[in-house]
């Protein structure tokens, strides 16, 4: 259930990103000044807020662990700091203050950004998982080690999707399990950058629609580095219209907020919600939204569906309905990818009735199982 169901929506601001005071004086630099505009967007209704770490004099600190965990502890004087950093692809730094967070400001989300990760990726469909190309020169593997580490720092990923190409590897990641449900999902917007999205409201409903209605998720619209206004506006107002959430900030577009605050940026947002009848979704909410799960996914069944094989016999969606799905075609779709030892015998009942065998439940390597279920995960045909 998306945040829209209960009539409220994602607000976040991004309050300094890589803009000078050149830009915006009121662009905050250092920790002090940082965690000022963390307390005033909170108390004036954003639901997140995102910040790069700097140094007094503007300078980025990516490695620097110290001036998060400054940011997060004054903010957490005054609010829920319901907060996270930025990053340059490397998050040594976010590491860092996950595992090691100041009194009552524990991170939630860190930044993952495929195209920063997976490059020169393919798709095995009969396989269900990524392959690396020699040109990716194991620089890039296929499955980011990286995400390993945010389940093990219980983090969730707010991914930031630039284009189709980042879109695809998220849907096709999410099918497989490699990305956790719900999503937090980023999309980027400018009419400067050429790699992000064009900022035309008929983009942002293509790239909505390549989405499939079974993966749960919340969508951000971030318009970035903007020159105009005028499409900003017309993006947020958008993305408001279908129920989606929206990032403002004059970190993100100083060049056309050139003397606002990011708490007047928070009260403008807090308006074109409320007129639609929305309110900004509070910490608890997102807290409650995106908790981690109860149960270590590496410890549970993995269900795949080779949809090369798939006919669309319906069987398992039939026998098994809360593990499998029919898309718009009626072709499965696995809408739970890891199910616990409760829903083992449905995904086990659904694989055994595909009469083209297209559908495997895999099995952790220590998990004692029938023996029919375990030819199931290899593919076999029971005996």
């Amino acid at each position: 259930m998306s945040f829209r169901d209960d009539g409220k929506v994602y607000l976040e601001v991004g309050v300094n990103g890589e803009a000078s005071k050149d830009e915006n004086p009121h662009v905050p630099y250092g920790a002090d000044e940082t965690a000022r505009d963390v307390v005033e967007c909170i108390q004036h209704g954003a639901t997140v807020v995102h910040y790069h770490a700097r140094f007094d004099d503007g300078r980025q600190a990516w490695s620097d662990g110290e001036i998060s965990r400054s940011v997060l502890a004054a903010a957490a004087r005054d609010v829920d700091p319901l907060a996270y950093p930025g990053y340059d692809g490397r998050l040594e730094h976010i590491w860092a203050v996950a595992e090691h967070p100041p009194a009552g400001a524990g991170l939630l989300f860190a930044p993952f950004d495929p195209a920063r990760h997976v490059t020169h990726a393919l798709w095995n469909e009969d396989e269900s998982r990524f392959e690396a190309t020699e040109r990716s020169n194991g620089s890039h593997p296929a499955y980011p080690p990286e995400l390993d580490r945010f389940k093990k720092a219980g983090l969730v990923p707010s991914i930031g999707v630039f284009n189709a190409v980042d879109l695809r590897w998220v849907m096709l990641a999410a099918r497989i399990g490699i990305l956790r449900q719900p999503l937090k999902i980023k999309l980027f917007f400018s009419d400067r950058w050429v790699s992000h999205n064009d900022p035309d409201p008929a983009v942002l409903d293509f790239l909505v629609s390549q989405i499939p209605k079974w993966i749960d998720h919340e969508i951000v619209v971030v318009p970035y580095a903007m020159s105009s206004a005028e499409r900003c506006q017309e993006l947020w107002e958008h993305a408001l219209d279908r129920g989606l959430g929206i990032r403002v900030g004059i970190g993100d577009c100083p060049a056309i907020h050139r003397r606002v605050t990011n708490a007047q940026m928070v009260d403008r947002a807090v308006h074109l919600i409320t007129k639609r009848g929305f309110s900004p979704a509070t910490q608890d909410d997102l807290r409650a939204r995106f908790a981690a799960p109860e149960v270590d996914e590496s410890e549970m069944v993995r269900v795949v569906v080779n949809r090369n094989r798939c006919m669309g016999w319906g069987v398992c969606y039939t026998n098994s309905p809360e593990i499998y799905q029919p898309d718009a075609d009626g072709y499965c779709v696995v809408v739970r990818p890891h199910v616990d030892e409760q829903l083992f015998e449905k995904a086990v009942e659904g694989a055994k009735g595909c009469p083209e065998r297209a559908i495997r439940v895999e099995l952790p390597d220590d998990e004692p199982v029938p023996s029919d279920a375990r030819s199931i995960a290899s593919g076999k045909t029971p005996v």
